[in-house]
């Protein structure tokens, strides 16, 4: 099959754009389409993470959040009267292994206007105002059919592969029959979106309130705007939510009506559900339409670019490096179990809050709740996939992030040097890396890079060093996880044997 397109994906919204950046830098020819004609103008994602900062550098939009967030001062959960339950997570001035703070909190609708000027700026097609009618999923490709929203006009497109980014409801995840696995957390909240009309006097933490009469949530956004998310309990009628005085009231303890203009108020159902398949055939899901879930961890985006961070480097590799389609299986391998632990574990934390506002003592609430509640900002390594042995070995780091290398000036982060390891595999050592001829074919089909890193590199990187200790060579894949390193219980050759039977898989 002639394609007319690599890459199909349909929806434009913060994922979607990220994955079409992604694929088109890989040098993809790509096609996005969209049912909207212009972004949506409220703010719905609020926050951007180490990693997802880290993982926009890959294609030069992490100047864009920047610009437009405030890094978070902490979170915590607090009690009816506002004071904190146990001691908060202190986040200000932290910088992790990735080489940026834990979280920030950007304001949408400037950072998706800016993102969509790049991607009009790059050579990807954008269709808007087109729906997805309908798809064929063929053994060499994708056709799918679109309707343009405007005059009516159908159309039929042909690609390798296409990707659904088309949020929580899906076109591409129903067409596919694709069914969802529910986990159990489905409550109805009100999300209020306020912009500061004189000066800021609320403080920097995000905090989860446990307070019986009305469980919520206060987001400092990026000034000058603000968030509050408040339960409606059964009884409640949601329309009530909709009137201004209503919200005046519930955010009367923090500000008076004359310190603010509402821009948003939106009744959600919180959702914890996960597609049983984010892979079938030559389609993929990602972001929302793979998997929903409360925002208490506010990794929802999160997870979206996750998700095409792992997917695009797979797809580049198997069109352009002709490397086996077996190697996409492992796209659903890693990514599911890591996005389930985000649904399951941000309904852990609306859990735990339930149980703190119900509790007369704090005390009283269960160990193991309270573990998973606040266990849940941590995220874990991936599991299974294209690792050492196909299993990820704490060993040898494999299935951990490989720190980003920085230089610092008086203590702060001067550059971050991502770019040394390049678009591909990389080899890293403190030592030099020595090949055998037989392998040199194969690594170069991997667009392979060698670093060695000199001794003031690493002194000057304690994360790096840390690594470092673990073994001599390590490889990294071209999404910065370390797929295994040698040491006096592997080699190298043994190292890369392994990655040439996973990577062709023979």
């Amino acid at each position: 099959m002639n394609h007319d397109y690599d890459i199909g994906i349909v929806g434009l919204g913060p994922v979607g754009s990220f994955a079409a950046l992604l694929l088109e830098k890989k040098g993809l020819k790509v096609l996005v389409i969209d049912k909207d004609q212009d972004i949506y103008p409220l703010p719905r994602a609020v926050s951007i993470s180490d990693q997802g900062l880290r993982m926009t550098q890959e294609v030069n939009i992490d100047d864009i959040y920047i610009e437009n967030s405030t890094e978070v001062g902490g979170a915590g959960f607090v009690d009816k009267e506002l004071n904190f339950i146990g001691d908060p997570i202190e986040l200000k001035g932290f910088t992790t292994p990735n080489g940026w703070p834990p979280m920030r909190f950007f304001h949408q609708p400037y950072t998706d206007k800016k993102i969509r000027q790049r991607l009009e700026q790059t050579s990807v097609t954008i269709l808007l105002e087109t729906e997805l009618l309908s798809v064929v999923d063929e053994i060499e490709g994708v056709k799918f059919n679109t309707k343009s929203l405007v005059d009516s006009t159908k159309k039929e497109y042909t690609c390798k592969y296409l990707i659904g980014a088309d949020g929580g409801s899906s076109a591409l995840r129903k067409l596919l029959e694709i069914t969802q696995e529910d986990l159990d957390y489905n409550r109805d909240w009100v999300v209020v979106d306020v912009e500061l009309t004189g000066k800021n006097r609320l403080d920097d933490k995000a905090i989860q309130i446990c307070d019986k009469e009305r469980i919520g949530t206060f987001i400092p956004s990026h000034l000058p705007f603000r968030r509050w998310e408040f339960i409606i309990y059964d009884d409640e009628d949601k329309n009530d939510f909709q009137d201004d005085k209503k919200i005046q009231e519930l955010i009367g303890r923090w500000l008076d009506p004359s310190e603010y203009k509402i821009i948003r108020k939106a009744i959600y159902q919180f959702h914890s559900v996960l597609a049983h398949d984010f892979k079938k055939g030559n389609c993929f899901l990602i972001g929302d339409a793979a998997h929903q879930n409360p925002p208490f961890m506010g990794e929802g985006m999160m997870s979206g670019y996750r998700d095409a961070f792992n997917l695009a480097w797979k797809i580049a590799f198997v069109i352009k490096n002709n490397f086996s389609p077996s190697l996409l299986d492992t796209y659903q391998e890693e990514r599911r179990p890591h996005a389930k632990f985000v649904v399951e574990n941000s309904a852990g934390i609306g859990e735990l809050m339930e149980a703190y506002a119900n509790a007369d003592d704090p005390k009283d609430v269960p160990a193991e709740l309270v573990t998973k509640g606040y266990g849940s900002f941590i995220l874990p390594n991936l599991d299974e996939g294209l690792f050492y042995g196909g299993k990820a070995d704490d060993t040898m780091a494999a299935g951990q992030i490989f720190p980003q290398i920085a230089s610092y000036r008086d203590g702060l982060i001067e550059e971050r040097k991502d770019y040394l390891l390049g678009d591909g595999f990389v080899f890293l050592s403190k030592h030099k890396i020595e090949i055998s001829e037989e392998h040199k074919d194969f690594l170069d089909k991997l667009n392979c890079c060698f670093v060695t890193l000199e001794k003031d590199v690493i002194e000057s990187n304690p994360w790096v060093a840390g690594f470092l200790e673990l073994g001599d060579t390590f490889i990294i894949r071209p999404d910065k996880y370390i797929y295994g390193c040698s040491s006096n219980n592997v080699s190298l050759e043994e190292l890369i044997k392994d990655l040439k039977s996973r990577m062709l898989f023979n």
